[in-house]
């Protein structure tokens, strides 16, 4: 499925594959390259700056409102737990 713009039409490739990888590049989650290259993009496309400006502000949001919530014991070993397996688990 094709993202689109604030105008309802489809945006260009390049700019698709940024945006599905923002929160990745928020976070910190993408290496060197990557990360190099969406700033790169980001300099260069302004509709995908203002795009990365609001998921950046809602996240901030998130943080602030939520930051300091703490996962009740249960779920965080629940989460543990899942994640353990999956790492013993072989990748395909």
């Amino acid at each position: 499925m094709r993202m689109s713009d604030e105008n309802g039409g489809t945006l260009p490739e390049g700019c698709e594959h940024v945006l599905e990888r923002v929160y990745e590049f928020l976070d910190h989650e993408l290496d060197e390259a990557s990360g190099d290259a969406i700033r790169q993009h980001l300099v260069d496309c302004e509709p995908c700056l203002d795009r990365f400006d609001v998921e950046q502000a809602v996240k901030a949001l998130v943080n602030r409102c939520c930051g300091n919530d703490l996962a009740p014991d249960h779920l965080r070993a629940r989460v543990l737990s899942r994640l353990a397996q999956a790492r013993q688990t072989p990748s395909a």
